[in-house]
């Protein structure tokens, strides 16, 4: 596991670099994701595993939090993460870090009840900071990580979504 001058070491040769090749700071991240059961489904995001499943009242078996909860989940830990390290960075001490995620969605869309968006209408977080330090340079820390979170910046605007589907004989 890192120190926290290991992190301190990290983010600032990551700074350092991308400012002098930009080039390098393109991520192109990849999941696979498999159907295991019902609606059990297990996906590999480099050499980890993420299981998904839904509640018993949605017909899932409830071994897993669901797709939702997981989008949730990477806001959640995207934000946390990014001002971990950048309050180290900083040189803030940070004794408790926690953040709680919550969003409105209207289940019509997904079931094609309605035509309405499958999508949440609204995302609200909750960031819990407890530091020594001046609470007024801890705050435009946390608005400027959120501000510049992957995934809360995917969540804002509209992403391109493409794909293709194939269909085998089997």
């Amino acid at each position: 596991m890192k120190s926290e001058r290991d992190l301190k070491e990290i983010v600032a040769r990551r700074i350092e670099f991308f400012r002098k090749k930009p080039e390098a700071a393109i991520y192109k991240p990849k999941v696979t994701s498999r159907h295991i059961k019902n609606l059990y489904t297990e996906s590999m995001a480099r050499e980890h595993l993420v299981k998904s499943d839904y509640g018993e009242a949605a017909g899932g078996d409830n071994q897993a939090p669901n797709p939702i909860e997981l989008l949730l989940a990477a806001f959640a830990a995207c934000i946390e993460a990014a001002f971990y390290e950048f309050a180290v960075h900083e040189g803030f001490t940070i004794n408790a870090l926690t953040v709680d995620v919550e969003g409105t969605l209207d289940l019509r869309g997904l079931f094609m009840v309605d035509d309405v968006s499958a999508g949440f209408k609204d995302l609200r977080y909750t960031f819990n900071i407890e530091s020594p330090d001046d609470e007024k340079k801890i705050r435009e820390l946390a608005e400027k990580v959120i501000a510049h979170c992957p995934v809360v910046d995917s969540l804002k605007k509209p992403t391109p979504v493409s794909g293709e589907i194939i269909v085998s004989k089997g």
